[in-house]
């Protein structure tokens, strides 16, 4: 049987797509809800916008950490096997 291997380069290319694309949406999604509460609660001020958008930015930002680097995330192990020789 042969096996059906992943090159390195695919992975972090997934990685990355994953992030852009988070990052696209949770920003967008924090500059729509900024506008929104800007509109209707506080008087069309801008900083509603700003804190909403950075929200969503770090949310992203967050979620990117955790793709590159998943032994930071909580109640994750990983376990060093022995090299088969």
């Amino acid at each position: 049987m042969t096996e059906h291997t992943i090159q390195s380069e695919d992975i972090l290319a997934h990685k990355w797509d994953r992030v852009i694309s988070n990052v696209v949406v949770k920003t967008g999604l924090g500059l729509s809800v900024g506008i929104v509460a800007s509109a209707l609660l506080f008087k069309k001020r801008t900083w509603p916008i700003a804190i909403a958008t950075g929200w969503g930015f770090g949310v992203a930002y967050a979620d990117a950490e955790r793709v590159f680097h998943p032994h930071h995330v909580p109640g994750v192990e990983f376990v060093k096997e022995k090299p088969h020789v």
